[in-house]
């Protein structure tokens, strides 16, 4: 480093020898693609969104499986104590709570979804846009 000088001149009195090794690949934005280029990534973007959809599930199925019980639990209380005993009604309530966030989790879109889909209709425009 002494060889480089605080006005910016490089002094060297040898060889030079740069390498660059990085493996980066720049990416292009959506409008840059070529209209070939757009019709192969839209499939990839939509394929995106299912696995995201199904890694979801996945993960939400201990929760479904726990809103059963509690639904189970309830019926059950519900059968021995009679329909108005507090048990059954706040196993039937966590039941219907539980259950209600669950589907509301599975249905709406994270903010991985969200970019995907908007990729998906930026897509769409390009190729109306050019007619392709």
């Amino acid at each position: 480093m002494r060889d480089f000088n605080s006005n910016g001149d490089i002094n060297v009195n040898g060889d030079l020898n740069i390498t660059d090794q990085s493996q980066t690949t720049q990416h292009k934005l959506l409008y840059q693609l070529t209209s070939e280029e757009l019709l192969q990534e839209r499939p990839f973007r939509i394929e995106n969104i299912q696995l995201e959809q199904d890694e979801k599930i996945k993960r939400l199925k201990p929760l479904y499986f726990l809103v059963v019980v509690l639904i189970g639990l309830g019926a059950t209380f519900s059968a021995i104590y009679g329909k108005g005993a507090l048990v059954s009604l706040l196993t039937w309530l966590c039941s219907l709570i539980l259950g209600f966030k669950s589907l509301e989790a599975t249905f709406t879109d994270n903010g991985f979804q969200k970019d995907e889909r908007e990729a998906v209709r930026q897509i769409s425009r390009l190729l109306k846009q050019r007619r392709s």
